[in-house]
């Protein structure tokens, strides 16, 4: 196990602070997900497979999905590593900006493909991901280090 230096632990606190009602909210949640497994972690985010999730969540460093989405690396790294940028970008805002409309648009389907909508396309943008003419998520980088199934193993 690697030794976490001072300036980690300022820039995780300054973090924590920066993205409270996330960080609160995915605290909020966290006994309703049912049993959790964490099957990625990394730039300051953890992201969960959680039995009672249906899809996928991003709230400050917490993440989670269903075990149907944790299948799909693409769809974690959406999660981890795309709406996590926009929350660190935006703190107490994101909710607003981000949250809000993306859960809005996974109920009522603004447009024809769910990944057109604005919060999604900066999200796949941040993790390197693109949806091509099928709506399907994948890898910019076909050889991305990230684009490997996660397994119980």
């Amino acid at each position: 196990m690697e030794k976490k230096g001072i300036l980690y632990w300022i820039a995780y606190a300054l973090l924590l602070v920066w993205q409270l009602p996330q960080y609160v909210t995915a605290l909020v949640m966290w006994p309703f997900m049912g049993k959790k497994t964490k099957i990625a972690d990394r730039h300051f985010n953890k992201c969960y497979m959680a039995e009672n999730m249906s899809g996928g969540i991003s709230l400050g460093p917490i993440a989670y999905v269903s075990p149907r989405s944790a299948k799909r690396p693409e769809t974690v790294a959406h999660e981890t590593d795309g709406h996590t940028v926009d929350s660190k970008i935006l703190g107490p805002l994101y909710l607003f900006i981000v949250g809000i409309p993306s859960i809005l648009n996974a109920a009522f389907d603004f447009t024809d493909c769910y990944y057109d909508f604005y919060p999604e396309r900066w999200a796949n943008r941040h993790a390197g991901l693109n949806t091509g003419d099928n709506c399907r998520l994948a890898f910019d980088n076909p050889d991305d280090e990230r684009n490997k199934p996660w397994n119980e193993a």
